[in-house]
């Protein structure tokens, strides 16, 4: 009769006459065999080489070397240096603005003078607008707006004559006067004769601008009217005694 045992190898045991043969088991029997702890250790054992793994794949791909990885560094620092976002296109730079070579105008500097005139002579601007001082008169001026002071003052008429071939507009006329060697700017005066020029003068007419300007009595030995019939255009300046 035979009798059966379990060794501690896993292995059945059958005694026979006096003899025992050891008989594997299965691998289901094994498993079941194989105590708690030691499962615990291999399922810590696999997960510890599974981290190792995806490591060492995710250092491959991104290391320095990797192609991809250095192209995406470098337009990442490419986007940083330019400020446009990442994945785009930086702007090209602007070209130079290049240095003028012609004359420039200044729009801050005056328009020339012409040659001074007497103050009863004609002064022509060369394109066929001819200026003339009609008159200079001493009167007691009137205060009519803001900041105007009553007193001495120059009436002074400007004719302008159009010699062209088209009409001028006179919107645009300026008319000032100085006294003294050093020239003085005179002040404005809004006297009630006052009518400064306006509209237009056709060709080979002619038309009046009325200015008062507040000047003492005692400076009066010389004065300088200026006159420039648009923007842009030579100044015409008259210089004199007045009345």
């Amino acid at each position: 009769m035979s009798r059966w045992s379990r060794g501690r190898d896993g292995v059945e045991a059958t005694r026979e006459g006096g003899r025992t043969k050891g008989v594997p088991r299965s691998p289901a029997e094994m498993d079941g065999a194989l105590p708690a702890p030691r499962r615990r250790q291999q399922v810590v054992l696999g997960a510890a080489v599974l981290v190792a793994l995806l490591a060492l794949v995710a250092f491959l791909v991104t290391r320095p070397g990797n192609g991809d990885g250095a192209a995406a560094a470098d337009d990442s620092r490419a986007a940083a240096t330019s400020g446009a976002p990442e994945g785009s296109t930086a702007p090209a730079p602007m070209p130079p603005t290049p240095t003028p070579t012609g004359p420039t105008e200044d729009v801050d500097e005056p328009p020339p003078s012409l040659p001074e005139v007497a103050i009863d002579a004609a002064a022509a601007v060369g394109n066929g607008i001819v200026a003339t001082i009609a008159s200079v008169e001493a009167i007691e001026g009137t205060a009519v707006g803001p900041g105007n002071i009553a007193g001495p003052a120059l009436r002074v008429t400007v004719r302008i004559e159009n010699g062209t071939a088209e009409a001028v507009s006179l919107d645009g006329v300026a008319v000032n006067l100085a006294y003294g060697a050093d020239r003085t700017p005179a002040s404005p005066l809004d006297d009630p004769s006052r009518r400064p020029f306006t509209g237009m003068v056709d060709p080979d007419r002619s038309g009046e601008g009325v200015y008062v300007f507040s000047v003492p009595t005692d400076v009066r030995d010389l004065v300088t009217v200026e006159v420039g019939y648009q923007a842009g255009a030579p100044l015409l300046l008259f210089t004199g005694r007045a009345g």
